[in-house]
């Protein structure tokens, strides 16, 4: 079956330690921004470009470049989601922290809604378990 690479990022405040999460147009859930990995660019110019098409936010990805400082970041994680009609999205996970503001927009094309979430917040709204366990590695790992 079909594979596709995509990008997404996790997006934390630091100041509060919430995440900002948009409503999936199709899934109709809350996850991370991200899309798909376009013709010549990279893992990190797709996880840039889809959290600042999706959130109006422009974003440091966080991780270390290895082994040489002129690598590429090591993502967070590389997830394989399967979906119903045979495609895998092999999805290549970054952390972020907004570069200034933390004023997100809506993207209307992109997503249902967009908001801020503490890590308890997640148990009340509609997200896959992933974003948990995510979040609690980036609280636990990444930003104290």
């Amino acid at each position: 079956m079909a594979k596709h690479f995509c990008a997404s990022v996790f997006i934390i405040n630091p100041e509060n330690k919430k995440i900002l999460l948009v409503k999936h147009k199709k899934n109709r859930r809350w996850t991370q921004p991200g899309g798909h990995i376009e013709y010549d660019e990279t893992p990190e110019d797709a996880a840039l470009r889809e959290a600042y098409e999706e959130t109006g936010l422009r974003v440091k990805l966080l991780g270390d470049h290895f082994p040489r400082e002129e690598d590429y970041i090591r993502p967070l994680g590389i997830q394989k989601n399967r979906h119903s009609n045979g495609e895998t999205h092999v999805d290549i996970i970054y952390a972020a922290v907004p570069n200034h503001s933390t004023d997100e927009v809506l993207n209307q094309e992109e997503s249902d809604d967009i908001a801020w979430f503490s890590r308890e917040e997640l148990d009340h709204i509609d997200c896959f378990p992933d974003i948990k366990i995510t979040m609690d590695y980036l609280l636990k790992n990444v930003v104290r």
